[in-house]
């Protein structure tokens, strides 16, 4: 296994548990990667994803079989998620979504259009489907259904909020084909949206949950159970030869590992650099799978530091609105992540021209964007800096196709695949469902092998 991210330790967890020998490398000297909670002074402090989507089951199951189930926890109420705009936080119309709305009358009184670009959205209904002629850009797609305020306004920002990238450059196949799909099956995305019965969607489990202790309770408790799993730390893998129908790890302190099979899950450009030499075309494959950093900014505030308490879940924030990309009400979003009444909030900082600034720089950013905003006064009591350079794959136009590619050229390489991040999914369970598949080849390897 190269990597102990939460798709490396989900392989190893599964492969530990059907009693195969794991040998675990990472590069770095902690465990889980991106997924990373800090615990100080009654604070729960997230420095990766602080939650996971219940719609994918994977990390919900895996919670329920580490014996994590009654740590999980759906967020507070009020849901509300604002948007910057016109130097005010506006409320995303109720019932909106991501992008299928469930209720249109909010949105037709919403401030955040004008009744030009109110209507023009509503002429959804009425924009003809289009038969699918290969992949295209998510706002593409958004702009010729509602216009183009829907989607720098709204659709624009809440996307690029989760995913990291540009609206206009990610890809519709690889992270929202049901778009697709909604369009080719009621004509309107609007009409798909107010099809799902109401008393459904009432009734519906939270699509967004967290645990009670943070994220980093999940990689503790799979740790715990690696059993005689081997831990390499600060390992960092060079490149992978064959031999025979086995295969050899080799890394750069001139350690060597001889395996049967080997989960590569690490960043592309990492799975990019060991395979160029047994396996080329996958290497050139994995190259064109770009990257971009973001830097994650935690503020603790006191309660008299605001004007009002904080009630809603955060706000994002336009292209060019602010320096920020967005900012998340930790303490108002989830149970349990501040005492006192402290306000825990997180600001997500992706300017390029601010990535690479220093963290006085960053965290001066963050305190104005926040005090411009929500109005808090003075210095936080508590700032966290944490720098992700070069960690969030941009799932842009075409990516399936890179993935086909990247399958293709490691047919040829039994019990070697990439898993990870930068393929099928992003989220938490997205990675470790893929680190799941791809310890059960392995298995599957084994058992007919022998």
């Amino acid at each position: 296994m190269a990597g102990a991210g939460i798709t490396g330790l989900a392989a190893a967890h599964a492969l530990a548990k059907a009693g195969a020998d794991v040998a675990i490398a990472e590069r770095s000297r902690t465990l889980g990667g991106k997924v990373a909670t800090e615990r100080i002074d009654g604070l729960v402090i997230e420095h990766g994803p602080d939650s996971f989507l219940t719609l994918r089951p994977a990390a919900l199951a895996l919670c329920a079989e580490l014996g994590l189930a009654e740590e999980v926890v759906p967020p507070l109420a009020p849901d509300t998620v604002f948007v910057w705009h016109a130097e005010r936080l506006v409320p995303v119309p109720p019932g909106t979504g991501l992008v299928l709305p469930t209720r249109f009358l909010p949105f037709l009184s919403s401030p955040l259009f004008s009744p030009l670009e109110k209507l023009r959205a509503a002429m959804e209904v009425a924009v003809p489907a289009r038969p699918a002629a290969g992949d295209l850009a998510i706002g593409a797609f958004l702009r010729r259904r509602f216009g183009d305020a829907v989607v720098e306004r709204l659709a624009g920002p809440l996307i690029s909020a989760i995913y990291g990238a540009a609206v206009d450059e990610l890809s519709l196949d690889a992270l929202m084909p049901r778009l697709r799909d909604a369009e080719s099956r009621h004509g309107s995305l609007v009409r798909a949206g107010l099809a799902a019965p109401r008393a459904a969607r009432a009734t519906a489990p939270a699509p967004l949950v967290t645990l009670r202790r943070g994220m980093g309770s999940l990689v503790e408790r799979i740790v715990s159970r690696l059993g005689r799993a081997e831990l390499m730390l600060a390992a960092d893998l060079a490149r992978i030869d064959r031999a025979g129908t086995r295969y050899v790890a080799r890394f750069a302190d001139g350690a060597r590992v001889e395996v049967d099979g080997i989960v590569l899950a690490t960043p592309a450009p990492v799975a990019a650099r060991v395979l160029a030499g047994i396996a080329p075309a996958a290497a050139e494959a994995l190259a064109t799978i770009t990257y971009r950093g973001t830097v994650a900014v935690t503020l603790a505030y006191e309660a008299s530091q605001l004007p009002r308490p904080l009630e809603g879940h955060g706000f994002v924030v336009p292209d060019g609105a602010l320096p920020i990309a967005a900012c998340t009400w930790s303490s108002a979003k989830w149970p349990d992540r501040a005492a006192g009444g402290t306000a825990l909030l997180r600001v997500t900082i992706r300017s390029d021209a601010l990535l690479a600034a220093g963290d006085d720089d960053l965290v001066e950013a963050a305190r104005g964007a926040v005090a411009r905003t929500i109005g808090a006064r003075g210095a936080p009591t508590v700032v966290r800096v944490t720098r992700w350079p070069g960690a969030m794959p941009r799932y842009t136009v075409g990516h399936l196709e890179r993935v086909a590619r990247i399958d293709a050229a490691l047919l040829p390489f039994p019990g070697l695949m990439v898993a990870g991040a930068a393929y099928r999914g992003s989220g938490v369970p997205d990675c470790i469902a893929q680190g799941q598949v791809a310890a059960e080849r392995i298995l599957q390897m084994e058992r007919v092998g022998a």
